[in-house]
């Protein structure tokens, strides 16, 4: 057996292999005989079916493996033997074919295309280049709008005779008829409604109301929502292939007051939004200082990853280097399980090759850095994103055996682990690339950055 390779450009190669019968033909024999042990033939008991009648059966498909495995392993064991640096899995050369035939087996030539990766010069991070990392500080109207989050979380409720403007309203909604009159067969339910999601006419006649008392209206007018979803949400109706044969005109007659009362901030409270943790705060003050250092993190995470995505952007238009854009496009066309027209190709290449070009900086850095994951980083972050997750459901006190068991789940799952790795992994690539970057911090109200933001996302 021989292996040549030849170059065809300085990101393309052909590598030839040349098979000698003697070099498969063995193994093809052995196969067959095992074969015959174990296939089921009828007429035959187990393991009495004749070599012949299986060579005939199934000995071109033997064949057929045995060369795929062996030209695979020694295409594999050439590249990593020679250390060459590819950008794809080899692909067969075009044009090629195997005549196969298990009773006259021959020598074999066959050839490979590869594509190398190119060379990469990362000098630009060497150049410290400049990007604006923006903070966001927490004001006291912020601080004031959680507090009172917090409190109506844990409100009391109060059923007042009287209505305001933040109570919900349960209601008797009847239609009418053009004269005032009920209309029969028409729709009759009950429904709620917050007040403060009236439009100003009805709120008007609605804080007016007592108990018991009614008003007539048109109640697709009395919210900002439209036909069908007043139809749903209020009239509570289920059929909607009639809506147009429903009236304009009902009478509203109030049921019940509901009023949510913000919780007082007490020891009380404390135990409730905290559940006694030990580092809990204990007064409002300590509340609200907790509160601005929970809002500052949050935007500083914020505003991180819009560093990260400048200098994502940074290094994308500035390490430029060339890729072998016609050997990855038919390398995407014979590695796609299904059919892919020229067209699709075409449409979807670019970004294709963006994220490649990216997948390359990466493995660049992690070489060059050393950058690795151990097990521990991995079982880390995971036990982070079961914290968050949990927090995101409101169980911030589950207890450190329920948060185990959840992390050994995920920690059983391969497809959470190599996620895991590969987000770990990026974030120290772009952690390197940060710490290279020469970073500006400018002041902005949370309003600024938002408005930074979507100035962005319309350019993009």
């Amino acid at each position: 057996m021989t292996i040549t390779q030849e170059k065809i450009d300085n990101l393309l190669s052909k590598v030839s292999i040349n098979l000698k019968k003697e070099d498969y033909e063995p193994q093809v024999k052995q196969q067959i005989k095992k074969l015959a042990k174990n296939v089921q033939v009828k007429g035959f008991r187990p393991g009495m079916v004749p070599e012949g009648m299986v060579k005939k059966m199934y000995g071109n498909g033997v064949l057929s493996e045995e060369l795929d495995n062996l030209l695979n392993e020694k295409i594999s064991g050439y590249l990593s033997e020679n250390k060459i640096d590819i950008i794809a899995s080899p692909i067969p050369a075009e044009g090629q074919t195997l005549d196969i035939d298990v009773y006259n087996i021959q020598d074999i030539d066959f050839s490979y295309e590869i594509g190398l990766a190119p060379a990469i010069d990362l000098t630009y991070l060497d150049n410290k280049p400049t990007f604006t990392k923006y903070k966001i500080a927490a004001d006291d109207t912020m601080i004031d709008e959680e507090v009172l989050r917090m409190r109506q979380r844990f409100a009391s409720y109060e059923y007042p005779e009287t209505v305001g403007e933040k109570d919900t309203l349960t209601f008797t909604v009847e239609e009418l008829n053009a004269d005032g009159s009920l209309k029969e067969g028409g729709v009759s339910t009950v429904s709620s409604i917050a007040a403060d999601l009236l439009k100003d006419d009805a709120k008007a006649k609605v804080l007016a109301l007592k108990k018991q008392e009614s008003f007539e209206a048109n109640v697709f007018d009395i919210l900002d929502r439209d036909r069908e979803g007043i139809a749903k949400n209020i009239l509570n109706m289920n059929d909607l292939s009639n809506l147009d044969q429903v009236a304009d005109k009902f009478r509203l007659t109030l049921n019940n007051i509901t009023r949510a009362v913000p919780a007082e901030i007490n020891e009380e409270f404390f135990q409730k939004v905290y559940g006694g943790a030990p580092d809990a705060p204990k007064t409002e003050a300590e509340l609200r200082t907790s509160i601005k250092q929970d809002l500052e993190a949050y935007f500083d995470g914020q505003t991180d990853s819009y560093v990260v995505n400048d200098l994502y952007k940074g290094l994308m238009d500035n390490v430029d280097f060339p890729l072998p854009d016609a050997f990855l496009k038919r390398w995407i066309t014979v590695s796609n399980e299904k059919p892919i027209t020229e067209e699709q190709i075409a449409a979807e290449y670019p970004q294709f090759a963006k994220q490649l070009r990216w997948s390359l900086i990466q493995r660049k850095l992690v070489a060059e850095q050393n950058l690795g994951i151990t097990e521990e980083e991995v079982r880390e972050k995971v036990r982070a994103n079961v914290i968050q997750q949990l927090y995101g459901y409101g169980l911030k006190n589950i207890g450190e055996d329920w948060v185990e068991q959840f992390v050994q789940k995920q920690m059983a799952d391969q497809k959470v682990i190599s996620q895991t790795r590969e987000q770990l992994l990026e974030d120290k690539v772009l952690g390197y690339v940060k710490s290279k970057a020469n970073l500006n911090e400018k002041s902005v109200s949370l309003d600024e950055f938002k408005a930074i933001m979507e100035k962005e996302q319309q350019a993009a």
